[in-house]
């Protein structure tokens, strides 16, 4: 989970005047892309133990009714389930949904 988060969170800062805060929990992390003084993006890199959460989908709708864009990044194992909780949600400037293994961030999953 960390090195998806790193991967993450470099991917993010390689975006010219983008500031990248992250928060750092138990068994997640929340990673908050900000340009020009505004949230763009807000990114949560999930473990297994996180993924159980029920709380999550409301973190995540809370996110996406801001305007904020919502990448959801878990195991690899969890790409499946994660896209069918948020069919709802279309379109790449709104939703990502990625996976990892122990190498690292895969490609978009959405």
């Amino acid at each position: 989970m960390r090195s998806a988060a790193r991967q993450r969170i470099d991917a993010l800062k390689a975006t010219e005047g983008t500031v990248v805060k992250e928060e750092w929990l138990e068994d997640r992390a929340v990673i908050s892309a900000i340009r020009n003084d505004r949230m763009v993006e807000c990114d949560f890199v999930e473990s297994k133990r996180s993924c159980a959460l029920p709380r999550r989908m409301r973190e995540y709708y809370d996110v996406l009714e801001q305007g904020i864009k919502l990448g959801i990044i878990v195991p690899q194992s969890a790409v499946g389930k994660e896209q069918v909780s948020m069919r709802r949600v279309k379109g790449e400037d709104r939703l990502m949904i990625l996976g990892y293994s122990e190498e690292g961030v895969t490609g978009p999953s959405i």
